[in-house]
């Protein structure tokens, strides 16, 4: 026999912002959780399958790692491409010219030419297809659930369509079920979390998820509902530049490798003899400050593979221009897990929950785990 367990999963939606959903916040049980380090593609192994960075073997979508980077074979002339296509939207276009064919369907992010051939896409994002993740997950441990993709849609138009199959769905009979909704994530890049696009739908989330809690509440009183997030989101106040070059000299294979998420930058050190300089520069710069030996450790990011240095921005702040993107975006998450605003969301209807209040992304794969499997 199935279990009654639907599971709403929304990209992206801080709890420091459940006050504001005049429905969601009247759930029965609702906690904070703590994302992990990084982004989505981490959080999420977290999430449905228990597992941290150093578990899957991966820290973010890009890492070092040159013979699988999409410029590994122009390595000889990337210097000299570099230098011949200067300006910005030169060097943009043919980086995109060159990695057509690396990873289809995938945009490579903002990473100069003379430097294409040091990064390469690693991680996996296991909502994408969970069959093909390559460790087990609560998609694969309990097929009897059923698994509903992010549509394959534009960028804010792919909530109402998981809202409407949901509610289809839900009137078939359909007793154990994962949904996404994806939109928010995009709308707080975009906007921010005080932008009024951003605002209006996070009201229209909460008129749909209300919708669904009813229908499936009516229909299983006995069942467990979530909603859950995998982080939060906080507008972004300020751009920051990163003159790691300027201060250290030219990253290279020999020297050193630093790649910049939006607010998170990683470092790779080649030449001992800059350890102590990079990691002066570093102590120094404003605004951000190193992830200790402690709390690679307790966040399971302790792999030399994630780069001898991680450095994380303080709320607020994003590097610009990073090797992820030219500009800052408007709205941004994945700064240090305990700030403010980046504690995400687990709502609750069933039967009360007995054990201790999940804090952390894998206290809440154990509670999903109970109610799949008649645990609670």
């Amino acid at each position: 026999m199935s279990p009654e367990v639907l599971i709403v999963f929304v990209d992206s939606l801080p709890y420091a912002l459940l006050p504001r959903m005049e429905r969601m916040r009247r759930a029965p049980e609702a906690w904070p959780l703590r994302p992990g380090f990084g982004y989505s593609v981490n959080i999420h192994a977290e999430m449905f399958a228990g597992l941290l960075p150093d578990d899957v073997g991966y820290f973010g979508e890009w890492t070092y790692d040159p013979p699988h980077s999409p410029g590994w074979r122009y390595r000889r002339i990337l210097p000299l491409l570099d230098a011949l296509f200067h300006p910005y939207v030169l060097n943009r276009g043919l980086q995109t010219l060159l990695t057509r064919n690396y990873h289809p369907g995938v945009v490579v992010p903002n990473i100069p030419l003379r430097h294409l051939d040091k990064f390469a896409l690693t991680g996996y994002h296991l909502l994408d297809d969970p069959a093909a993740f390559p460790r087990p997950s609560i998609f694969t441990e309990h097929p009897e659930m059923r698994f509903l993709p992010i549509p394959r849609l534009p960028k804010g138009e792919r909530d109402a369509v998981s809202y409407e199959q949901t509610m289809a769905l839900l009137a078939e009979g359909v007793t154990s079920l994962f949904v996404p909704f994806p939109d928010l994530d995009g709308f707080g890049h975009r906007y921010g979390i005080e932008g009024e696009p951003y605002l209006e739908h996070l009201r229209r989330l909460d008129r749909w998820l209300d919708a669904v809690v009813e229908r499936f509440m009516e229909a299983h009183p006995h069942g467990h509902l979530f909603v859950v997030s995998d982080h939060g989101m906080v507008t972004v106040m300020k751009g920051i530049s990163l003159e790691l070059e300027r201060a250290v000299g030219p990253a290279s294979h020999r020297t050193y490798v630093y790649f910049s998420d939006a607010n998170i930058l990683r470092v790779w050190v080649k030449d001992e003899a800059l350890r102590e300089p990079i990691r002066s520069y570093l102590d120094a710069f404003e605004g951000g400050r190193l992830v200790t030996e402690a709390e690679r450790r307790e966040y399971g990011i302790t792999d030399p593979r994630f780069g001898d240095f991680i450095f994380v921005l303080e709320e607020g702040l994003a590097f610009e221009p990073s090797t992820f993107a030219r500009h800052k975006p408007k709205g941004m998450h994945g700064y240090h897990p305990e700030a403010p605003g980046q504690q995400a969301v687990c709502l609750h209807w069933g039967p009360a929950w007995r054990g201790d209040p999940p804090r952390r992304m894998r206290d809440l794969y154990q509670m999903l785990v109970a109610a799949l499997e008649g645990g609670w």
